[in-house]
């Protein structure tokens, strides 16, 4: 019964009804846009925040050298398991060059009949400064993820192809000792350079007690949403490339953020700003909901007025007001959610969340009018009305 005295009502005042359903689908067609395009926004937020690459690169103190560096056993030791910087960071290179180095023939071992070459021992040979140009072509099953493995592997020079042996390996003779390692790639280089695995490298020099040096090193930051935290802690034992002061470190850093930093300012700008313009579009609702909720009420105070004076509780009033605004609200908020759905959209459950908040405010905003239309004198208004 209570329904069916709503339905006629609504149908004695279509013009209303439809233009009340029109504001409603308007705003929420607004909110679900808003809030698809700070998920949007939000997606890409996390998405620089895990998958941009901090590299950090360490130098001289000055900053104007990132090869033939120093960097001391003790240094390495940060970054490896169990040192201060390993839960920090990442894709840790490093480079060393080995002396005394040379390729010996496949067949014949005597070092002094090989040919003098550079050697260099690396977990990254694409990340080597020598190698940012050179194309290089690895063997099927072979990449330089190869070299931060276990097996000795190595690239060379395609001048020195003619020097792999028929097992596809090479004899190398070094300080480290003499090194047979398998060949997974050539490329075209001006001098005879190899290349060759780090790990395999490491051992063969401590069972010579000497622990490995390095010349190039740099790594990136594991965890960007903790950037400043870590930066914070390699001021400890680096310095910013080109610090002038006197300083106890003997080491630079060059640590490459600031396009990182430039992007998350501008998307949580962009977020915060949205925000704002959520909570305004509430606002709004609420005043806009309370002046549709007054002007239609404003002509049935009488009608109230005779329903109060008759007994009925003004929670009654409420109820059907709020119940009468609601049948109103939930056809306009389910062709608004249809539409944001046509228009490509993809809004989860959060997207109702964002519809119910401002239901809410919809409904207080009625419930306002409804207050304020009731809150004066039942015996006034009837004698005003006569």
């Amino acid at each position: 019964m209570f329904l069916s005295y709503l339905e006629k009502r609504m149908r004695r005042h279509m013009r209303e009804v439809f233009f009340s359903m029109l504001t409603v689908a308007v705003t929420v067609l607004l909110l679900l846009g808003l809030f698809h395009y700070r998920t949007a926004q939000q997606k890409k937020l996390d998405d620089v925040y895990d998958h941009f690459e901090i590299r950090c690169t360490v130098t001289n103190i000055s900053g104007s050298r990132k090869t033939d560096l120093d960097i001391a056993a003790g240094y390495l030791g940060l970054f490896e398991e169990g040192g201060t910087l390993f839960p920090h960071v990442k894709d840790v290179f490093l480079l060393q060059q080995l002396s005394g180095a040379k390729l010996l023939p496949s067949q014949d071992s005597d070092a002094a009949a090989g040919n003098v070459i550079s050697l260099y021992m690396t977990n990254d040979p694409q990340a080597s400064a020598y190698l940012e140009d050179a194309i290089i072509r690895y063997e099927n099953g072979y990449d330089s993820e190869s070299f931060r493995g276990g097996e000795a592997v190595c690239i060379v020079t395609e001048s020195l192809s003619d020097r792999i042996g028929a097992d596809g390996t090479v004899r190398l003779h070094s300080s480290a000792g003499e090194t047979v390692a398998r060949v997974v790639g050539t490329y075209l280089g001006e001098k005879d350079t190899v290349f060759i695995s780090w790990q395999p490298m490491v051992a063969q020099l401590a069972r010579k007690d000497i622990r490995a040096t390095a010349n190039s090193m740099s790594f990136t930051i594991s965890d960007n949403r903790r950037l400043g935290e870590v930066k914070q802690l390699l001021r400890d034992y680096f310095v910013p490339a080109s610090y002038t002061n006197k300083v106890s470190n003997t080491h630079g850093l060059i640590i490459d953020d600031n396009l990182f930093i430039d992007t998350v300012v501008v998307l949580e700008r962009s977020l915060a700003l949205l925000g704002v313009v959520r909570w305004l579009v509430y606002i709004l609702s609420v005043g806009i909901s309370f002046l549709i909720a007054f002007l239609g009420i404003r002509g049935r105070r009488l009608e109230l007025a005779v329903m109060r004076s008759l007994g009925t509780r003004r929670i009654a009033l409420y109820a059907e007001v709020l119940c009468e605004h609601l049948l109103i609200f939930l056809p306009g908020a389910a062709v608004a959610y249809w539409m944001s759905n046509l228009f490509g959209m993809s809004l989860a459950a959060n997207g109702l969340g964002t519809v119910g908040a401002y239901m809410i405010c919809y409904l207080l905003g009625v419930a306002f009018a409804v207050a304020q239309v009731t809150s004066g004198n039942i015996m006034q208004t009837l004698k005003g009305k006569e």
